[in-house]
């Protein structure tokens, strides 16, 4: 075998060691792109939105479970959904600020309420209404790989949570992250 000048063994490691970020670079982004798909894949939510039939009938199913939809955010998740642990910490923050901007929370596993499935395309999910029981916002917490707070949507909504006042209803249709469909 020949032995490897200094300078022939410098340039072996560097594009060695070159490769192998390069391949561990590729490697994560391809894991997070196979996790990352549309919150409303197959425009469930659209359809309904554009056809006036989700913001009443969702309020109608979720007062038949005996939920009081004034002022409140419902927390939607499915327990086998491997999504849950990236936005831990985000919905903890959610529900701290929904507390003490004075509005209640609620936290809801679909498997357990399946009739929830058809306004729910995916998980985690989260469903705002004000203090009128207008429909605020509904869609995810955030996009992205991590949904975390810093890709948030519903910060800036909570304040809207404990109003009276007309509020703008968001049907969040085009956000790509981490979501399990239901």
């Amino acid at each position: 075998m020949t032995k490897l000048s200094g300078k022939a063994r410098t340039r072996w490691l560097i594009v060695t060691i070159f490769a192998w970020f390069a391949l561990v670079l590729w490697g994560l982004s391809y894991l997070l792109e196979q996790r990352l798909v549309w919150f409303d894949e197959k425009s469930q939510l659209l359809e309904l939105g554009n056809n006036g039939e989700l913001a009443q009938p969702l309020v109608t199913e979720l007062v038949k479970k005996g939920f009081s939809v004034s002022g409140s955010v419902f927390h939607i998740s499915s327990e086998s959904c491997n999504c849950n642990w990236r936005s831990a910490g985000h919905t903890s923050s959610v529900k701290r600020q929904v507390t003490e901007s004075g509005g209640r929370n609620y936290n809801i596993d679909i498997d357990q309420f399946s009739e929830l499935k058809r306004f729910v395309p995916a998980t985690p999910a989260i469903i705002m209404f004000n203090e009128s029981s207008e429909l605020i916002y509904l869609g995810p917490y955030a996009d992205g790989a991590f949904c975390t707070a810093e890709s948030s949507f519903v910060e800036a909504l909570i304040p809207l949570v404990s109003m009276e006042e007309k509020a703008p209803e968001w049907i969040n249709t085009v956000a790509k992250g981490c979501y399990c469909s239901v």
